[in-house]
This record gives structure tokens, sequence and C-alpha cells, in this order.
């Protein structure tokens, strides 16, 4: 966060994209940290969730698949229909998917797309599965109340392994 100038640190805006407060904020800590206490932490701009607060709303974390490929990593990804989650059809909710990419090679969970009412609060344990460097199975086998939006990312993962449109309330 130091700048060329020896005594100069800089975060926000002022450095560039990406802009977003909480960014922002973010980079300010590290800044200060580092001026204050002399550390040289670097921020990590791998796992920013995004979020558009439309109706449904749109939120992403990591990296799609295409530009996964374009940094040469292999990948697979898949879509979760929201008519298979159990709570967004009691609530009426079911115009929507769930995107996940997963580095074919290790399983890991690499990005996580979605249209969902309430995306923006779904995204952040999207960003700690990422972040985390979960793999499908990880993320199959935390268990999830029932029934919530929250579990349409288990079931996205475990697409990977079966029909979920098959699946009888929250059968695994």
């Amino acid at each position: 966060m130091r700048t060329t100038h020896q005594n100069i640190w800089a975060a926000g805006d002022v450095t560039g994209p990406p802009l977003a407060t909480l960014v922002g904020a973010r980079e300010g800590v590290i800044a200060a940290e580092n001026m204050l206490a002399g550390n040289h932490r670097q921020m990590d701009y791998t796992i920013i969730p995004r979020a558009v607060f439309t109706d449904p709303e749109v939120a992403s974390v990591g990296l799609t698949a295409t530009a996964a490929q374009q940094q040469g990593i292999r990948v697979k990804a898949d879509c979760l229909d929201l008519k298979h989650v159990p709570k967004a059809a009691a609530i009426y909710k079911t115009g929507g998917l769930v995107n996940m990419v997963v580095e074919e090679d290790t399983d890991r969970i690499i990005g996580v797309h979605l249209v969902a009412d309430r995306g923006a609060d779904l995204i952040h344990e999207a960003a700690l599965v990422v972040k985390c460097q979960l793999t499908t199975k990880d993320l199959i086998d935390m268990i999830h109340v029932y029934p919530t939006m929250s579990e349409s990312l288990r079931m996205a993962a475990q697409i990977f392994q079966k029909d979920v449109s098959t699946l009888s309330c929250c059968a695994e």
C-alpha cells in the first residue's frame, strides 16, 4: 500500500479499481497497519464479493469459467436452477440460478455467480468457500439449515455428482 514515495501510503478509490466502499476500507486498514506497525501485508483482490441490488439480486465471487480458462486453469462449470431449491419454491422466488466454477484437477470451487432472491446475502458463504479453497465435497458435507436459500450453494455443488432434480426434500 506504499506509494513510490517512501512516506506516502494510499488506499481506496485513489489507487484504482476495484472501486468499492468496503475494498477501500480494507485497503485503509492494511495501509495503516503497514505504515504504523511496519507490516508488509498486501491486499487480496482475488476474493472480493460483488452484488447488484436488482430483483432478483445478482452476485459473484471468484473466477468465471472463461477467466479461469484464460489463465490456463482446466475447469468444469454447471448451473443450478433455483426451481430445485425447496426454500425458493416455498417463497415463490424460483427465478434464478447458481453457477459454480470448479477446478477440474482438484475439485476446488474457484467461482460462484448467482441470480437469486437475497443473492447479496448468499454470496458471503460462497466467498468463504472460495477463499478457503474448499471442494464440492467439502460444501456438500457441510450441513445447511433446511429449508433456506443458502442450501442452494450445497445443491449447486451436488450437481457435479448427481441430478438434483430427482432429490426429495433435504436428501443428499
